[in-house]
């Protein structure tokens, strides 16, 4: 979205988002796990096994990144809402190519010196250069074989990232066309086949907008309904209760251990409803933007890209550090915690001095507006 678009909540919920992915990576590398002090309780002190039940939510925000989806659906089509506009879609995949790319590749380079750096010192074995390359191509989420460089696994959402941008003159053909609901069917039908094609064996379509393209279109559905104001005619009452809802059938799913494509479902519903009801509550929230806690996740929001490509990597470094230190990983969920402070820092660091120069130059050169 233009500077003049700028649509502060999003920041708000991609900040949001980003701290529960955050959370729900950093028990891989830097925490005992839950298993093992509830298996071993004579092991640890009353203190640790206290901090351990924060950890309760962390297990169920692995599907936050279905809320980057949907924002993302927001965010590329939102501008595009306006009847006066005509979109050039060799100016839109510039811009997309320039958003990513440059600054996905010095984040492969980071991940690649910190592999091969955890390779040399402690003997990890998620060093590969085939992955490596794979990453390089984008091709890591397609057949043959799976190419996820697992020191930075992550890195499989931007190929379907890029998926959404490439189906987006489709998709913006389709709505001007035959209306966003026409939309909406045939990204259901084809997440259908996708559903048939898992069921089949052929798992890799899982990671592809053959089977997410919906939350993406959502997304986009969003930004109609934001622009034409018709999410303040929702009831707050009808939209909390949608909230809780799908929020119990999202947890239910995730303790039952549901089919993937039913869990996708249900934390799509729910994801869709949380940015529904905080665009429908937009000016409540707008009251509280001076409050630590809203700037917090507001400014996550503005570095989430740069955060969400390096912290994986960091992670893994941090906790072959701390192992190497205290001999094995911390057994306190709060030092688990503690860790996210210097990825963040580290993540900043990497925005301001490698995306945002980045994403500077591609103003300057006329490409970005």
């Amino acid at each position: 979205m233009n500077k003049t678009e700028r649509i502060e909540v999003v920041d708000l919920l991609r900040g949001l988002s980003c701290l529960g992915v955050l959370l729900y990576h950093v028990r891989i590398d830097l925490w005992i796990g839950w298993w093992r002090i509830t298996s071993y309780p004579q092991e640890y002190n009353s203190f640790a096994k206290a901090m351990a039940w924060l950890s309760i939510p962390t297990p169920f925000l692995g599907y936050a990144i279905l809320l980057f989806f949907l924002i993302s659906g927001f965010c590329i089509h939102y501008p595009n809402t306006l009847s006066s506009c005509k979109p050039s879609w060799k100016i839109y995949f510039k811009r997309r190519f320039l958003r990513i790319y440059p600054t996905y590749l010095v984040a492969i380079l980071l991940t690649s010196i910190i592999s091969y750096y955890c390779h040399i010192k402690w003997d990890d074995d998620t060093w590969s250069f085939d992955r490596i390359f794979r990453v390089l191509t984008i091709s890591q989420n397609y057949p043959p074989g799976n190419g996820q460089f697992l020191s930075n696994p992550s890195l499989w959402t931007i190929p379907l990232e890029i998926e959404f941008y490439g189906l987006y003159p489709l998709a913006f053909f389709l709505i001007v066309k035959f209306g966003i609901s026409q939309l909406i069917v045939f990204s259901l039908c084809i997440s259908c086949v996708a559903v048939f094609l898992t069921k089949q064996g052929i798992q890799w379509v899982s990671f592809t907008a053959l089977l997410l393209w919906p939350s993406w279109v959502l997304g986009s559905w969003v930004a109609e309904l934001h622009r034409k104001n018709k999410i303040l005619k929702l009831k707050k009452l009808t939209l909390c209760s949608a909230l809780v809802l799908f929020l119990s059938f999202s947890l239910m799913s995730r303790l039952e251990n549901w089919e993937s494509y039913i869990q996708y479902s249900c934390w799509t519903g729910f994801y869709f409803t949380l940015l529904l009801t905080c665009l429908r509550i937009e000016k409540s929230l707008s009251k509280i933007r001076e409050v630590l806690i809203y700037k917090s996740l507001a400014w996550l929001g503005k570095i989430s890209f740069s955060l969400y490509l390096v912290h994986f990597p960091l992670f893994k470094l941090l906790g072959y550090i701390h192992k190497d230190i205290f001999g094995q990983k911390p057994a306190n969920f709060l030092i688990s915690l503690f860790y996210l402070f210097p990825v963040i820092f580290l993540a900043w660091l990497f925005f301001k001095y490698i995306e945002n120069p980045i994403h500077m130059w591609s103003k300057h050169r006329k490409l970005i507006k």
